[in-house]
């Protein structure tokens, strides 16, 4: 799926870095580079934010924007992009969240366009966001305009998906995202006793930390 999406953004960006898994044995790095894509090593820890950043640290433009392989920029995304980045953005926004289409439903996403700034870094092991560092509450994105933004062509991966945010939840026992996905998964499995038991915990480690509609989804639980 990847040459799909570094077409989607062909020509809207100043350079492309791709993040390729020390443990990988097929073609991605040089499927990247034929598409004009510098790539760039990592290892694996059990962390998507440390994977991410470690191919953050090379990037050289002012704005940064993060897309999977299985993603797509539609035509509206790209003119959105193109009529926000610039001197016009409020100094205190630090990114912005994209409008993604999957089947039949939207969702908005986690920061994926943001400054290339060091006080940005991804954190959380999985479902990583974008935050400030020291003081992630402090992060401010917003709805980018229009969309949808963004088409997400693949699936999820519930297995791996719970396993990394129980560490996530080891890592940090208070951890608001971490708790908000494992209630909604639960939910989906249709255990409502244990998706309302982690619902109240995310809620009461500080709704600061979760967006909107996830406050939302959660109280809808409770």
């Amino acid at each position: 799926m990847l040459p799909g999406m570094l077409e989607s953004v062909r020509g809207l960006v100043s350079e492309m870095l791709v993040g390729v898994d020390s443990r990988t044995t097929d073609a991605t790095r040089q499927v990247a580079e034929t598409h004009g894509a510098l790539t760039l090593g990592f290892d694996w820890h059990d962390s998507f934010a440390e994977a991410r950043n470690q191919v953050l640290e090379h990037a050289r433009g002012d704005w940064v924007l993060a897309l999977d392989a299985d993603e797509r920029l539609l035509p509206a995304g790209r003119q959105a992009l193109l009529d926000v980045v610039g001197d016009r953005v409020a100094r205190d926004v630090d990114g912005f969240r994209l409008l993604l289409l999957e089947g039949d439903t939207q969702e908005w996403t986690a920061a994926r366009l943001f400054r290339n700034e060091p006080d940005l870094r991804y954190v959380g092991r999985v479902h990583e966001e974008i935050r400030y560092l020291p003081d992630p509450p402090r992060t401010l994105s917003v709805k980018l305009d229009g969309g949808p933004h963004l088409l997400h062509l693949g699936r999820g991966h519930p297995k791996r998906d719970r396993r990394l945010l129980h560490l996530r939840l080891r890592d940090k026992p208070d951890d608001a995202v971490a708790l908000c996905y494992l209630a909604l998964m639960a939910h989906q499995q249709r255990r409502p006793i244990m998706a309302c038991l982690l619902a109240k915990r995310a809620l009461k480690c500080g709704p600061r930390t979760l967006h909107e509609e996830r406050v939302a989804q959660l109280q809808q639980l409770l």
